[in-house]
């Protein structure tokens, strides 16, 4: 998820208020700010002191709480309020139909603005600021619509200031950094700023329960904590190989000497090596995977090994390198670097006396799709190629529908979604083009940085938004990857080639990239290739009912056996 921070910080209007008009407003009061697309949350306390009407506003995924109005006035039916520290004006009405001040901000220009009303039971809510009251383990479940996530907080104390980290046990996420945590009168924040989440919840008297919002980058989801508990998904995965196996099972190491690193593995294959038909090499896609692909608690490498060595196929699955049992450094390769990977993974089958050397190939997902042609484009000892939901197209189109699919199966801004995927293939185009330069970093800066001249003069959300951009492009790996072109290598692979995409991808689209890599073949008069397209299946190869990423944690269907048949049908046509 691409996350866009900016520093809550407005340009000084030199406007103030002035009158006083008690009335009822007060209470605590919510609302989202849309500045170029980017959405912040806010949260307003309104009360009287003294007699006289007073505020704060906090915008906790900035990190801005409680920050004082320095003039305020609100009636029974309106509401000004100026924050003369960072230049904010704001004038709203209460609609008596909906419930909602509706409104403007003003920061250099005005941005529309609606504030509902945060409804607490004052009754059963504590009103302490005792820190030691959110000390412990907190969990719940995020309650998103068809994708609730667990969600375990931990905080501790040291020297009188709280800190927390966050698990996320269903995306297998853990050690998630907790940027700052707070207990004042009964209310509860805590943000954490690189996912772009800001949770403000009341703590019930007798200590043991959270309940609140959860906002995540303006979506709002209810999430109530409860001390001591740790929540978990049960979700099934019913494909799970389990013992005792009908085959045979070896953990393996293999040394990739290029690179002085020894990657670990699992082989599997028929118990009785005389009935081999041949044996595959397995290629993870993107990211940091360990042997099974474990996505989500989904291990599809396991299945595809399973399923194949049950139908006298050998197969070869590796963690990356640094990644389980494998050494190397991840972060530091790209990959031509895995390249030399698989590379040795195929000279170590081919040394096993149990199996058939002259008849190995490679099985690639995503990136690993990538992997498989440019071994296949420098070897001429391989048997064949299967990609799965593999690149057909440039790197730079891929990434620019991707964004794009993705974002439409949330947003229905059909024109403004095509119109940023243009922008994005034009920058995509650009990083390419400087992917091997030196001064990379100073031309994306500078790019950027005058594509978003036009849009806003706000120089904070500028310098936040290059950082944004630089954090997530200005690494080896996406350096390499941008200016990857699929029919440069695919044009060279002569071995019988299988390539099999879901229709529901909305990460490496079906049409495109099938059609991509169809015309490479075609061109070359390929001899031996089969390009199909599954039904109703998502990126993972599961079933599924849009293809939205969403999805994948739901669904209990680790790999199509749609997709499994699809494989050993053609391989058993040639073995």
């Amino acid at each position: 998820m691409k996350v866009f921070k900016m520093q809550f910080r407005f340009f000084l209007i030199g406007m103030m208020l002035s009158g006083v008009v008690l009335a009822d407003l007060s209470g605590d009061w919510e609302g989202v700010l849309e500045i170029n697309e980017i959405e912040f949350p806010l949260i307003i306390h309104l009360m009287h002191k003294n007699g006289q009407p007073s505020g704060t506003l906090d915008s906790p995924a900035q990190g801005g709480m409680d920050i004082a109005m320095t003039d305020i006035e609100f009636g029974d039916d309106s509401l000004m309020f100026e924050i003369a520290e960072i230049g904010v004006f704001y004038e709203g009405h209460l609609d008596l139909a909906t419930g909602l001040i509706e409104g403007s901000l003003i920061q250099g220009g005005a941005f529309k603005l609606s504030f509902s009303p945060i409804k607490i039971d004052t009754a059963e809510v504590t009103g302490s600021s005792d820190s030691k009251h959110l000390l412990g383990q907190w969990g719940g479940t995020v309650e998103i619509p068809g994708n609730p996530l667990s969600l375990v907080v931990h905080v501790t104390m040291d020297y009188d200031q709280l800190h927390a980290t966050a698990d996320s046990p269903d995306q297998e996420a853990a050690g998630i950094v907790v940027d700052t945590i707070s207990l004042r009168s009964g209310k509860v924040v805590f943000t954490m700023e690189d996912l772009g989440v800001a949770f403000i919840g009341s703590m019930s008297k007798d200590q043991q329960t959270i309940q609140g919002d959860f906002n995540q980058l303006g979506r709002v989801f209810y999430l109530e904590l409860v001390k001591g508990k740790s929540p978990k998904q049960a979700y099934q995965r019913p494909q799970e190989p389990q013992p005792p196996f009908r085959y045979h099972v070896e953990n393996v190491v293999v040394n990739n000497t290029s690179a002085n690193l020894e990657l670990a593995g699992t082989l599997t294959r028929p118990k009785d090596v005389s009935t081999i038909k041949a044996a595959a090499v397995m290629i993870t896609g993107s990211g940091a995977q360990d042997r099974d692909e474990t996505i989500l608690n989904h291990k599809p490498f396991w299945v595809i090994a399973d399923y194949l060595a049950q139908q006298g196929y050998a197969v070869l699955r590796l963690d990356d390198r640094g990644v389980g049992e494998s050494t190397g450094d991840f972060s530091q390769a790209t990959t031509e670097d895995f390249v030399t990977d698989i590379n040795a993974a195929v000279n170590f089958m081919q040394q096993r006396t149990d199996i058939p050397s002259d008849k190995i190939g490679l099985i690639g997902h995503s990136e690993g799709g990538m992997i498989a042609p440019m071994l296949a484009a420098q070897r001429d000892d391989l048997s064949f190629i299967i990609l799965l939901a593999a690149p057909g197209v440039p790197a730079t189109e891929l990434l620019a529908e991707q964004k794009y699919l993705i974002a439409k199966s949330t947003a229905h801004d059909e024109a403004g979604l095509l119109d940023q995927r243009a922008k994005d293939l034009v920058l995509h185009q650009r990083m390419a083009a400087w992917s091997s330069d030196d001064d990379f970093k100073a031309k994306v800066s500078a790019y950027v940085k005058a594509s978003l001249k036009d849009q806003t003069t706000n120089e904070a959300y500028i310098i936040s938004e290059i950082n944004n951009i630089l954090k997530a492009y200005n690494t080896p790996w996406f350096r390499y990857f941008i200016a990857y072109e699929p029919a440069k290598y695919l044009s060279q692979v002569k071995v019988p080639l299988l390539a099999l995409n879901g229709e529901y991808d909305v990460q490496v689209e079906a049409e495109s990239n099938l059609m991509g890599i169809e015309a490479v073949l075609k061109k070359i008069e390929h001899k031996d290739f089969t390009i199909r397209t599954l039904p109703k299946l998502n990126h993972l190869f599961q079933t599924s009912d849009t293809g939205s990423t969403s999805e994948y944690v739901l669904l209990t269907e680790s790999f199509s056996p749609m997709a499994l048949q699809a494989m050993s049908d053609w391989l058993n046509q040639r073995f």
